[in-house]
C-alpha cells in the first residue's frame, strides 16, 4: 500500500509536468474573439431631426496571443473609432441589413488602419456585431 501511493504521486507528477510543458510550447496561434466591452450606447439622428438611440455590441476576431494583447492595450482607441464612426452615421442607415455591413467594414478597414499605423501589420482579422438595437 505505502508503495502505489508514492508511485501515483510520481505518475501525477508527471502528467502535471508534461502537460505545463506542452503548454509552454504552444504556438503563438490562438482564434480568439475579444469583446468590445462595455456596449456602445449613443445618440443617432434621423432625417427629420429627431434623436434616436442606438446600443451596439461588438467583437473582434484574432488570430494570435500578441494580437488579443494588442488589442487589449488599444482599446481605448479602438472603442473611439467606432463612436465616432456609429454617432456620424445617420439612424436610417443603421436600421437597415445593409447600412449596418457597410459600417461594420468600415469600422474594420478603420480600425486595421489604424493598427498599421501603429502596429505595421492589421492585427485584427474581422470586427463583428453581435447586438445591434436602434429605436
Amino acid at each position: 500500500m505505502t508503495l502505489r501511493i508514492p508511485s501515483f504521486l510520481l505518475a501525477l507528477s508527471l502528467m502535471l509536468a508534461a502537460a505545463s510543458t506542452r503548454a509552454a510550447e504552444a504556438p503563438d496561434d490562438l482564434l480568439q474573439y475579444i469583446d468590445l466591452k462595455p456596449s456602445f450606447v449613443l445618440n443617432v439622428q434621423s432625417p427629420g431631426g429627431k434623436m434616436r438611440f442606438a446600443k451596439v455590441d461588438a467583437s473582434v476576431k484574432v488570430l494570435t496571443r500578441s494580437a488579443a494583447a494588442l488589442v487589449e492595450q488599444h482599446m481605448p482607441y479602438i472603442r473611439n473609432i467606432m463612436v465616432m464612426l456609429l454617432t456620424a452615421t445617420p439612424a436610417d442607415q443603421l436600421r437597415s441589413v445593409e447600412g449596418r455591413e457597410a459600417v461594420r467594414k468600415e469600422a474594420l478597414k478603420r480600425v486595421q488602419a489604424f493598427f498599421k499605423k501603429e502596429e505595421n501589420r492589421p492585427v485584427v482579422d474581422d470586427l463583428l456585431f453581435t447586438s445591434f438595437v436602434v429605436q
